[in-house]
This record gives structure tokens, C-alpha cells and sequence, in this order.
């Protein structure tokens, strides 16, 4: 072979080595006479065949390919985004409450429909009127899905309920002291309740997968709700007679819940969460009876007994967020048991003969909430 040829063929083989991997003549040694040997290190295709000729001082800089691992730098899926948020920052929520609460323990009267001794009719009980309040929340988001919170719900809510006795019918009034005054023609009720929760929670969101997170959370709650029922009786053996009974409840306990998000397209997504705890205070119930419009008192007497009271929350509804506002609606139910005790006084003969009727308290109704995230 000529020796052109040859030389050609030294020359083509020395600058594609570094290329295709070949290990380039040791320094000193040319591979051609005269020909200085390329600097720096070897230039490699990647996975798809292009060279890439970033320089690696600068490819930290550069936006890395997500596919096949987990969206986000902290492993949020790219449908959660929205409803679990990746980034630490703080938060806040507003709602609005739409409730009813419900209580077990407001009947007043018993419209009797016979003469003699036989009782017969329809018990009259109060209902408390929709209520409106509201709750708002304030918080942490950390990294790795860990949050804390402290949330402040303030419930307000009153009914009232009134009868007369019909042609034949007799009132039997169902809060005074037996003996005393049992007959009356009118009847009639007024309920308010005042209700206060304060939360504090720490909480850990799970993505199982694209569309479905969990976030469980447990804390601490203190409680301050009160409820009062007043009755007031007229005619026959009541006077512009009075029955003020009056139940609080303070106490603190440790709170524990989950809530879990599906998420959807565009942002929308449905929602649920529950919720419970065990609530250590003092219930204090009061009854007041009078009658001659104030100037004669029956009963004046005060029941403090220290309860745990067992609470239950259930919370379900739909959502949607664009980028840091989001949107909510449901429908939410909480129980509280026995959390007040109110007195009833049972014999006309022993006047120290009495009860303590534990009763629940419920509040069921709408949630609207509007988030925001920093």
C-alpha cells in the first residue's frame, strides 16, 4: 500500500477514539508526526445517541428528566400537586359553617289531653334553629409532608318553642320540682348554645399513588361550650314561673383524624375526614326554678360532676384548587357524648330526690371552606 494511505488511515483512527472509546496514543507520542494529541476529557453519547457537551461545572443547573421516578423534588404525583402540596410554606383556611345542633334533653311540657289520673298526650320538646359560625386554620407545610396547625371554630345557635292548652287540655310542665307547680295553660322555651373549639395538630401526608393521598394528624383540643334552656310557665299553679337550666363544659384531651384526597382532572378533586377524641373537664350544670314572677324560689341547686366526654367527627365533600387557591363544600356530623348532666327533680315527698340526665349534643350540616397557600 502507498505510503499516503497509510498516514491517512493513522490520522482518521486518532480523532475518532475518543469518541467510540478507543484509547488515545500515550502523551508524548503522536500519531502522526507533527500532530499534537487532543485535551480534556473524552466526549461520551448518552442514552439517546446525542453528545452532550455541557460542561460539568454547569450541569447542576440544568432541569433533570423526571420520567420514571416521581414528580416534584420531593415525590408529590403530578395529579396531587394541587391537594398536597410539594413545597414547604404556609397556609391558611377560612370556612364558613352552616349547622344544626341537636340535643336530646329540651322537652318543657306534656300537653295532657284526659282528666284523672291517666297522662296522655305529646311531650313538647325545643329544637334549635340552623346556626351559622365559623372555622379558621393557620399552619406550617415542612418538608417531607409534615405540617403544623392550630385551628379556632366558633359555633353560635338559639331556638324557641311556645304552646297553649287547647278546649279540655291541661299543661304538665316536665323542669319543675314535683308538688310545687305541676298545672299550667301556656308554656314556652327559649335554647342557646355557644360553642368554642381550639386545635392544635401536627400532621404526615402519604401519596400512595397519582390520584390518592392520605394525611393523618392527631393533636390536642380544648373545649368551651355552654348550653342554657330557659321555660317559662303560666297559669293554674304557675305564676310567671320560671326553669333556667344552664350546662358547660371546659376540657382537653388529646384529638386524633385522617383526611384523604382523590384527586380528579383540572384540579377537582373529592375529600373526607374524620376524626376523634377523648375530651378530660368539668361539666357544670345549674337549675334555677322560681315562680310569682321571680319572688318565690323552689329550687336553686348546682351539679359539677368531672367527665371524659368520647367526640366523633365525620367530614365528606369535594374540592377544587388552581395553583394556590383552592375551593371546598361537604357535608360534616359531630357528636359529643353525655357532655352535659342536667338536674331533674323526681319526688314531690323528699325534696333531696334527683337526677342527672347525661346528654348528648350533635352538629350536622354544610361546610364551605377557601383555602390559600404561600
Amino acid at each position: 500500500m502507498p505510503q499516503g494511505s497509510w498516514l491517512g488511515l493513522i490520522v482518521c483512527a486518532a480523532l475518532v477514539s475518543p469518541v467510540i472509546g478507543l484509547e488515545p496514543p500515550p502523551v508524548g507520542h503522536s500519531a502522526t508526526p507533527g500532530m499534537p494529541l487532543p485535551h480534556g476529557p473524552a466526549v461520551l453519547p448518552n442514552e439517546h445517541g446525542v453528545k452532550d457537551l455541557t460542561p460539568p461545572e454547569f450541569a447542576d443547573l440544568l432541569p433533570h428528566d423526571d420520567h420514571g421516578s416521581s414528580h416534584g423534588a420531593h415525590g408529590t404525583p403530578g395529579h396531587l400537586t394541587p391537594t398536597v402540596p410539594e413545597h414547604a410554606g404556609f397556609y391558611g383556611t377560612a370556612e364558613y359553617l352552616l349547622f344544626r345542633p341537636r340535643s336530646a334533653a329540651y322537652d318543657y311540657a306534656l300537653a295532657n289531653n284526659t282528666t284523672g289520673l291517666v297522662t296522655s298526650g305529646p311531650v313538647q320538646s325545643l329544637q334549635y334553629d340552623m346556626g351559622s359560625g365559623f372555622r379558621v386554620e393557620a399552619g406550617y407545610r415542612f418538608e417531607h409532608g409534615w405540617d403544623a396547625a392550630f385551628a379556632y371554630t366558633y359555633f353560635q345557635s338559639s331556638g324557641e318553642s311556645s304552646i297553649v292548652a287547647g278546649p279540655g287540655q291541661v299543661l304538665f310542665p316536665t323542669l319543675t320540682r314535683p308538688g310545687l307547680t305541676d298545672t299550667a295553660t301556656f308554656a314556652s322555651a327559649l335554647a342557646n348554645l355557644n360553642y368554642n373549639l381550639y386545635d392544635m395538630t401536627i400532621g404526615k401526608r402519604f401519596a400512595f399513588d397519582e390520584s390518592f393521598a392520605v394525611r393523618a394528624f392527631g393533636g390536642f383540643r380544648f373545649t368551651d361550650i355552654t348550653q342554657r334552656l330557659d321555660a317559662f310557665y303560666n297559669g293554674l299553679d304557675a305564676r310567671q314561673a320560671s326553669v333556667i337550666t344552664r350546662s358547660s363544659f371546659e376540657g382537653f384531651g388529646p384529638l386524633i383524624g385522617a383526611e384523604a384526597v382523590l384527586s380528579g382532572w383540572h384540579g377537582l378533586h373529592a375529600y373526607a375526614r374524620t376524626s376523634g377524641g377523648l375530651m378530660v373537664g368539668r361539666s357544670c350544670n345549674q337549675l334555677t326554678e322560681t315562680n310569682n314572677g321571680g319572688a318565690t324560689t323552689y329550687v336553686n341547686a348546682i351539679h359539677n360532676p368531672g367527665k371524659v366526654v368520647p367526640v366523633v367527627g365525620i367530614a365528606i365533600g369535594g374540592g377544587w384548587q388552581y395553583r394556590t387557591i383552592s375551593i371546598r363544600a361537604g357535608y360534616e356530623v359531630t357528636h359529643w357524648f353525655g357532655i352535659s348532666e342536667p338536674l331533674r327533680f323526681t319526688d314531690d315527698v323528699s325534696q333531696g330526690k334527683l337526677v342527672a340526665r347525661p346528654s348528648d349534643l350533635s352538629l350536622e350540616g354544610l361546610f364551605i371552606q377557601l383555602g390559600l397557600s404561600f
